[in-house]
Parts: C-alpha cells; structure tokens; sequence
C-alpha cells in the first residue's frame, strides 16, 4: 500500500486493530495493551486520517463529502480504544432516576 493510498476501514481491519485492547483486562496496563496493536494497520489507519486534512488531494470538502463514509469509520477505528477505555463498552448517556445506580440506569436506556 503506498503512503498516500486510502485504507477502507473493513469489518475485518476494525476487529484487527481492536482485538484485546479493551477486553483483554489482564495485568497489563492499557496503554501496554495499545503498544501491543497492529503498528503497520495503526499507521495506515492514521494516515488515511490525516489525508483528508493534509494538503493532498482528499483535502477538500467535496473529497470529504465522497468519502464520508471511509473518513467517519477511519475516525472511530482510532478512537474506539480510548472511548471504550473512558467509558466501557456502552457509550450512552442515560439519565438516572433517583436512587438509581450508573449501571442499573444504562441498563435500563438499552433495554428500551
């Protein structure tokens, strides 16, 4: 893949560069568990990012708008670890009734 080629955020390269990062709650710490992903897909990951900010051909709001899908899954590949390590597995934001617990009221916003 050269430098400035596109890397399509697939199923497949999502699962590979998250694979153990969060679930793996072994002795070691979080960011020794980041340090352990895919460096080769990391990198491509990150530059295909960058693309669409850098001065290249991508780096226009009509590029953008083509690509959306490839520069919001590109995103959330990159920042899945760190939001999952801030807040777990559920990203909601759900509002607690009185007496009620931040699990039991998390619980209850992904029931309904």
């Amino acid at each position: 893949m050269s430098a400035n080629a596109l890397l399509e955020p697939t199923t497949e390269i999502s699962q590979e560069l998250h694979k153990n990062v969060v679930k793996d709650q072994s002795s070691t710490s979080f960011v020794s568990r980041l340090k352990g992903k895919n460096k080769k897909l990391q990198t491509q990951s990150v530059n295909t990012y960058l693309q669409f900010w850098n001065d290249s051909k991508n780096n226009n709001e009509e590029s953008r708008a083509a690509k959306h899908k490839t520069l919001t899954n590109t995103y959330y590949n990159l920042v899945t670890d760190f939001y999952e390590y801030g807040w777990g597995e559920s990203f909601h934001f759900s509002r607690r009734s009185i007496g009620e617990t931040h699990r039991e009221s998390t619980r209850r916003h992904e029931h309904l």
